[in-house]
């Protein structure tokens, strides 16, 4: 097994959460070498498409706890 020290709680706090810029080469990155798609339901324009992308993903998913229920 690997030797781990053991971090303080202070470490954490110390990286900062990733900006919009981060998140999406996360997501290219994890599309391009996973194949695993990211979306974010409020970039999508097209009512009928957003609505079935989160109709999937609550299916696959569950809900969100600060899901907004679409018009």
């Amino acid at each position: 097994m690997m030797d781990r020290k053991p971090r303080s709680g202070s470490s954490w706090a110390a990286v900062p959460p990733p900006d919009a810029k981060d998140m999406e080469a996360m997501a290219r990155r994890a599309w391009r070498e996973r194949g695993i798609v990211i979306l974010w339901p409020d970039r999508i324009r097209d009512d009928w498409d957003r609505q079935h992308v989160l109709n999937l993903a609550n299916g696959l998913y569950g809900t969100r706890h600060d899901q907004v229920r679409s018009k």
